[in-house]
């Protein structure tokens, strides 16, 4: 404000110079013709100053090499010069010297200038103290509208880290910190997911690897007693629970090897045919087992880009999820089709289906819907984290789609390139 007040003075005073030498031009170009007719008369500026000039104007005379020869009135030289407008005096085409005339209205100004200087840097420290003042009022009370909401967080983290698992981080404001605390809640959901998930794994294994262990034990020890050989339904019966081993071994294992970025792929143009006729060589014992059906609708899709044995290992998780926890289903259908940018895979079966409580969930590790049905089919809730993380190397996605009762669909899609 006060930098703007000075531009506007330095304005007014440019105006008010040019107003006043158009007022006074008259009285000014009698003074400039006195000079030089005493220049022409005298071929030199001697003398000049005993000459009574014909204006009481306050002026200044300089000769062309900016000397200063004559000055009347109390104003210095140089207020004068830089105040007045300058006339240059000439003889003939040569310059003789420079005038600068006073004008009353310039004298005003210049009263009101050297008045106004005086107190201009006591104004100036006053503005800025009075500016700094402000400065500071805005700055507390900014510095209060911010450091408030973050001393609410900070506290409620503290809590958090103490223990208290009740702690709501989301705030009702509509700015940032809004943001932040829906984050900040968000993160604390998926904490405490991860850890009711961890505390279920362990309940999990332990009784996954239990189970089997206990029936191998007693299969064994009733072979002891009796000093019996081992008959072909004791042998299998031994043998399935060591797959039930191996197979809850096998994926705690694939799900340390994703976390440690163990896991990679290798793309290449697969034939859909070759990809499905492993995939029956591989699951038609448990076709047979359940007693359902196998369909392929491969369409007019003879190829995708995939690792070969990671997508026959996704459909092989896919059909096993649903004759085992299907528990009714008769029909599993694979369906293959093509668009510009991508391959749709779909696996739908006609079991049980899935609650839609559950639906957003599947594909978190560790996740099972129905505990009860989960133990009793033997699952751990890794096979389809397993199936979305290795879709994900291959750059595609997955989702599912069920209605409780109606059976489900797990639909893939990759994309036509490498």
């Amino acid at each position: 404000m006060v930098i703007l007040f000075i531009f506007l003075i330095q304005i007014l005073f440019f105006i008010s110079r040019d107003i006043s030498y158009f007022a006074n031009k008259e009285e000014i170009g009698k003074v400039e013709a006195f000079m030089e007719d005493f220049f022409k008369q005298n071929h030199s500026w001697e003398g000049i100053q005993n000459e009574k000039l014909p204006t009481d104007m306050p002026f200044v005379l300089i000769d062309h090499e900016h000397n200063v020869l004559w000055k009347s009135g109390d104003i210095i030289e140089q207020t004068v010069i830089k105040t007045a407008f300058p006339s240059a005096l000439k003889n003939g085409s040569q310059q003789i010297g420079m005038l600068y005339v006073m004008t009353p209205t310039q004298q005003q100004i210049y009263v009101v200038k050297n008045t106004w200087g005086q107190y201009m840097y006591g104004i100036i420290a006053m503005a800025a103290l009075i500016g700094l003042f402000f400065a500071i009022i805005l700055i507390l009370l900014l510095s209060r509208t911010l450091t408030k909401p973050i001393n609410i967080i900070t506290e409620k983290i503290r809590k958090y880290e103490k223990g208290d698992s009740t702690i709501n981080f989301q705030m009702k404001r509509q700015d940032e910190f809004q943001k932040i605390g829906d984050a900040l809640e968000s993160m604390k959901q998926n904490i405490q997911n991860a850890e009711i998930a961890r505390k279920s794994l362990v309940s999990d294994v332990a009784h996954e690897l239990k189970t089997p262990l206990m029936i191998i034990q007693g299969e064994i020890e009733l072979l002891h007693i009796q000093q019996k050989t081992i008959s072909d339904e004791k042998y299998q019966s031994i043998f399935n629970e060591v797959q039930r081993l191996t197979a809850v071994i096998n994926d705690i294992l694939y799900l340390s090897k994703f976390d440690a970025n163990q896991v990679a792929i290798t793309k290449e143009k697969v034939d859909v045919d070759d990809v499905f006729e492993q995939l029956m060589q591989k699951t038609q014992f448990l076709f047979k087992k359940h007693n359902a059906e196998l369909i392929f609708n491969r369409n007019d899709v003879k190829s995708i880009w995939a690792d070969q044995d990671k997508i026959i290992q996704v459909l092989i998780n896919l059909v096993t999820n649903a004759l085992t926890h299907g528990q009714t289903t008769s029909k599993v259908i694979i369906e293959t089709t093509i668009n510009q940018n991508e391959t749709i895979i779909s696996v739908t079966d006609n079991g049980v289906g899935l609650a839609s409580e559950d639906i957003q969930f599947i594909f978190e590790r560790f996740y099972r819907g129905d505990e009860s049905r989960s133990r009793k089919t033997g699952g751990t809730g890794i096979g389809l984290s397993i199936v979305k993380a290795y879709i994900e190397l291959h750059k595609g996605k997955i989702e599912a789609k069920s209605q409780l009762g109606k059976g489900a669909t797990f639909t893939i899609y990759l994309p036509n390139s490498l």
